[in-house]
């Protein structure tokens, strides 16, 4: 009897754990918990990022028409035509054109995801570069006055330094740069190795016979 209430438990506690396990598997699909419109604003969002745009949709500024930190070298707003609001025109129309030369050079659509992240990369660093260039030319100097201390007479105390925008220019274009030069190195690699691949067998023992580790001087021993 004891062994018929045991076999008894353990199908509830299989049936049991069956259960949990399928309830599991059925919420695999919303596994962060989503509302019904937080399962559809998720599936939008999707769409949004497989398009060949979608990575970029947070790289621009929101236009804030008069009141954009740019604003004094926006041709854009000199004519009225600052859609407040909405991601800056000029800078979509530029990640775009951007996107467009670098998939002539990379060949995006049959890229792999990391080479389509490192684009992304420095596509935004492009932004950057060009948003710190206007801050530059509004500086219109490199070096500026600092203030370090002033004195008991209220007299100030400045040192030059170079300026902070300069300095974060730099560091941008030192990222930018480091991404291209990974990029230009790994296709490099590629191509080297494709080189090789294409070589005969008898073009590949050529090039090994003629390397200095192979080349070996040898003289009779009765000749000096």
């Amino acid at each position: 009897m004891d062994n018929d209430f045991n076999d008894l438990d353990k199908d509830i506690e299989t049936k049991e754990a069956i259960e949990k396990r399928k309830l599991l598997e059925n919420n695999l699909s919303n596994i962060w918990g989503h509302s019904t419109l937080g399962v559809e604003a998720k599936k939008a969002a999707m769409s949004m990022l497989s398009t060949k745009n979608g990575m970029y949709a947070r790289i621009p500024l929101i236009c804030k028409a008069d009141n954009c930190p740019y604003a004094d070298r926006c041709l854009l707003l000199k004519y009225g035509l600052t859609p407040k609001g909405e991601p800056c025109p000029k800078e979509t129309a530029e990640i775009e054109l951007r996107y467009k030369a670098y998939d002539e050079d990379f060949g995006l659509d049959n890229a792999s995801f990391t080479d389509r992240n490192l684009v992304s990369e420095l596509i935004n660093y492009d932004i950057m570069l060009d948003r710190l260039r206007t801050l530059l030319s509004k500086e219109e100097v490199l070096v500026v006055d600092v203030v370090t201390g002033i004195s008991e007479q209220g007299e100030e105390y400045t040192h030059p330094e170079v300026s902070k925008t300069w300095e974060a220019y730099e560091r941008v274009e030192k990222k930018r740069n480091n991404i291209y030069d990974l990029m230009l190195a790994t296709r490099k690699s590629s191509k080297q190795d494709n080189n090789s691949d294409n070589k005969t067998i008898t073009q590949i023992i050529s090039d090994i016979m003629t390397t200095d580790d192979f080349v070996i001087d040898v003289k009779p021993e009765n000749i000096e």
